[in-house]
């Protein structure tokens, strides 16, 4: 049982009290994220589930990215249009039900965007494996090209929302989100057009590289460097942004920041 400790806040203001004021950043704020605050709310705070839950966002992007590549090997040509056939069953499984549970157990960690992106993206799959299963058996027509075009779009919309959400988390993850957008909509474009549709899966195949590299960064600095960061994801600043805004109402009391998938300053999860 950890010991139970005083908050961030109280325990800055010991600390200031101790150093005879308050320590002011270089933008003049006296309540900024301080380093304090990564281990209280990493290290010493063991109260929460988040902190005895592995990060389980390597596993999904790992799902992610392998299922992403393996279908796009027809549409790059690179294999025969079968290949379609041999990723349903990983579909359904690996890059469904797997970073399905991923994104549960973010929930569990109660970081919200790489629960809702990886819950989101496991279901994508799941959906494509149950729709290719029952056109293949002949259970319901197949759909129409418009049908196609309008699913492949609005998951390009959703998409390009999450890469929104990632601008100023770390440059792995923008690049990951964006490579996917535009990846959907080149498909999209693709069920009419045989150029688009390969330019599509050659974006696919670069996400799905994305991915890898992101998930096994974070295993790496991990396993190999106990933590510290020597396979970046690219830190992104912004001048002013109040990380203690981000704990306040987090049942962990974790930035938001520094949460699995999101780090802003490129961080390996290790300890929760």
């Amino acid at each position: 049982m950890a010991h139970e400790l005083p908050p961030p806040a109280v325990m800055r203001s010991q600390r200031n009290m101790n150093s005879g004021g308050a320590t002011n950043d270089a933008f003049g704020n006296t309540d900024e994220w301080q380093p304090i605050d990564y281990w209280y709310n990493r290290v010493l705070s063991k109260s929460s589930p988040a902190a005895n839950t592995a990060n389980p966002s390597a596993l999904g992007l790992i799902a992610f990215g392998y299922t992403t590549a393996l279908l796009q090997g027809a549409n790059t040509v690179w294999t025969e249009a079968s290949t379609t056939y041999v990723t349903i069953a990983f579909a359904l499984f690996f890059g469904g039900l797997v970073q399905l549970l991923a994104g549960m157990w973010e929930f569990r960690r109660n970081n919200m965007f790489a629960a809702t992106a990886l819950s989101s993206y496991g279901g994508f799959w799941l959906s494509y494996g149950i729709y290719v299963i029952l056109v293949s058996g002949g259970v319901i027509p197949e759909s129409g090209v418009e049908g196609l075009q309008m699913m492949l779009s609005l998951w390009g919309i959703l998409t390009f929302f999450f890469f929104l959400c990632t601008i100023g988390l770390n440059v792995g993850l923008m690049v990951l989100f964006l490579s996917l957008a535009i990846t959907f909509f080149l498909l999209a474009a693709g069920v009419t057009h045989t150029k688009a549709n390969k330019a599509g899966g050659y974006f696919g195949v670069w996400t799905a590289g994305v991915a890898w590299y992101i998930a096994f960064a974070e295993l790496l600095n991990e396993v190999w460097f106990r933590g510290r960061v020597v396979i970046p994801l690219g830190s992104v600043t912004w001048p002013n942004r109040r990380h203690e805004q981000s704990v306040q109402g987090k049942g962990d009391g974790m930035p938001s920041s520094q949460r699995s998938i999101g780090s802003s300053q490129g961080q390996t999860q290790t300890v929760v």
